[in-house]
């Protein structure tokens, strides 16, 4: 090796090693709670929890939310792992799972912002997400989900056991390639459900939205690690000097 390549490994080797690995923090641009009802009536698009499990009336309530993580990350970024945090502020029954499944529709949120303790919903309004429509128009119509309910993948992208009151994890790689799509196609991120255990009565569970920040609540925070590749520019030129013919000595 000459002199001048070993000056040029030097150089790479302190500057373009490998990639690099950071954090960031998202708090959601949007959440909702749908509750189940007939005629996809009621709404909470601006009240201070989420809700999802089963009500006493054995009816059930299905909690939204939504990143903008293209606007966070860059264009090429590797995710490596994604960790959603959630504030379970009441809990009812047993201890019962909690899980996230990827959104396969668009669904918007309006100014619905029912009474405490919110379990109940209030009426719907213009850009409400209900049970029957991702996006109602207020006038007892709007855009319908496919099923009622929702649109959602079945299998869930990452579960987690609650009971008690307090801070829980959700984090598995299904949710990291979750983020990683809606990185790369932002068109398709529909963010996720939030869906508790339906098979039993009462066990519904409460958790601080995105906008109870002003009212003393812990706002969901989704973490993401990712990676990114340094530029090859200087890969090039290593390679180019690896390449060149090399003189003699005599």
């Amino acid at each position: 090796m000459n002199r001048v390549t070993g000056m040029l490994l030097v150089a790479l080797s302190a500057g373009t090693s490998s990639a690099c690995a950071d954090l960031v923090f998202l708090t959601a641009s949007r959440d909702a709670t749908i509750y189940e009802a007939f005629d996809g009536s009621l709404a909470n698009g601006a009240g201070r929890y989420l809700f999802a499990g089963k009500n006493n009336q054995n009816r059930a309530r299905r909690g939204l939310i939504h990143f903008d993580i293209a606007g966070a990350l860059p264009a090429d970024a590797i995710i490596t792992s994604a960790r959603l945090t959630m504030n379970l502020s009441q809990g009812a029954g047993a201890a019962s799972t909690v899980s996230l499944h990827r959104a396969l529709a668009s669904w918007t949120t309006g100014s619905s912002n029912p009474d405490d303790p919110e379990g109940s919903g209030t009426l719907a309004g213009a850009g409400d997400a209900t049970w029957l429509f991702s996006s109602a128009d207020g006038a007892g119509g709007g855009t319908a989900w496919t099923t009622a309910g929702g649109d959602f993948i079945a299998t869930a992208s990452a579960s987690r056991l609650t009971s008690t009151v307090g801070l829980y994890n959700w984090s598995s790689e299904q949710l990291a390639a979750d983020a990683q799509a809606f990185l790369t196609a932002p068109e398709a991120n529909f963010g996720w459900f939030i869906l508790g255990d339906e098979s039993a009565i009462g066990n519904a569970r409460r958790f601080d939205s995105a906008d109870s920040a002003t009212l003393g609540g812990i706002a969901p925070l989704l973490v993401i690690e990712f990676t990114t590749v340094p530029a090859p520019g200087a890969i090039a030129i290593l390679g180019l000097a690896l390449r060149a013919p090399r003189r003699r000595t005599r």
